[in-house]
């Protein structure tokens, strides 16, 4: 049947898919040219699965969640301490100094996009890097119904275990434990599509997310790094710390090349007259001798 439509919220039988909400809110749909190039999508999904099995790869060799010093106290977890210094509280940092970097260097980047416009086409450019601000609210919106939904979890487990029987405590937990995963696999999701497609930057402008894309790594690579010496994470040697923390603005720095290279190829660079309008649909030949 082929693959998913970019965007749906349905599955391939035709359903309506839970899991798909964060693709139907940040996956680009092409929107701008009205197909994708795969060439590009490719390299989107190189750097983040790299980046992201780098992240993994880490966190797992250095300890990893060891670092949190959990303690059982009275049968409950207790005492967790994430901080920058442990590989999974510097990767939750780096996706704050990301989504914050972002903030600041898109709305810059789509300004010069929009002064370097051709008169008279604006407006279209303007209209068209809508999806950018829909794609951050659809983030932001998803965001606060998972931190909502899990405080609720918590709360209903807390209040199972001192107040109510243990029977409902349990039948608590197991209605709890289906929604924990929808909502974590959401938030992987989500971050995922974040890094693939920048906010949906492809469909409001083609130039968006490569250029965009060069000083916001550069940004984390400097923040997260000087922040705490070898890359901020204890125990990783300096060594790695500057490899992974300027190896991967590096890298992204040549794949953003490459991407903005293959769009050069396009006969509408620099993209000053807004949206691409669809090819019309040619007549199917003696159609028109049918009567």
């Amino acid at each position: 049947m082929g693959g998913l439509k970019p965007g749906s919220i349905k599955a391939k039988n035709g359903r309506l898919s839970i899991w798909r909400v964060p693709n139907f809110l940040l996956e680009p749909r092409g929107d701008y040219f009205h197909e994708s190039d795969e060439f590009i999508d490719r390299l989107a999904r190189l750097r983040s699965i790299a980046g992201g099995a780098v992240v993994i790869g880490m966190i797992i060799y250095y300890s990893g969640l060891s670092h949190t010093g959990y303690t059982r106290k009275g049968g409950l977890l207790g005492g967790a301490n994430i901080t920058t210094n442990t590989p999974e509280g510097g990767w939750l940092a780096g996706l704050i100094v990301t989504i914050s970097a972002a903030i600041l260097v898109i709305p810059i980047v789509a300004l010069i996009l929009v002064l370097a416009a051709e008169r008279g086409y604006r407006r279209a450019t303007v209209y068209q890097l809508r999806w950018i601000i829909i794609s951050a609210g659809g983030f932001a919106g998803l965001t606060l119904v998972t931190l909502g939904v899990a405080a609720g979890i918590n709360y209903l487990e807390k209040s199972s275990m001192h107040h109510l029987s243990p029977v409902v405590g349990i039948a608590a937990t197991i209605m709890a434990i289906p929604v924990a995963i929808i909502l974590l696999v959401w938030f992987f999701k989500s971050l995922y599509l974040i890094a693939t497609g920048l906010f949906r930057a492809d469909d409001a402008h083609p130039l968006l997310a490569p250029v965009a894309g060069i000083p916001i790594v550069w940004i984390i690579a400097f923040i997260t790094y000087f922040e705490g010496g070898s890359g901020g994470l204890t125990g990783v040697p300096e060594t790695l710390g500057k490899i992974v923390a300027f190896g991967g603005a590096v890298s992204v720095t040549i794949i953003n090349t490459m991407t903005l290279i293959r769009l050069k190829k396009d006969p509408c660079w620099a993209f000053r007259r807004g949206p691409v309008q669809p090819a019309p649909i040619s007549p199917t030949p003696g159609a028109s001798e049918m009567s």
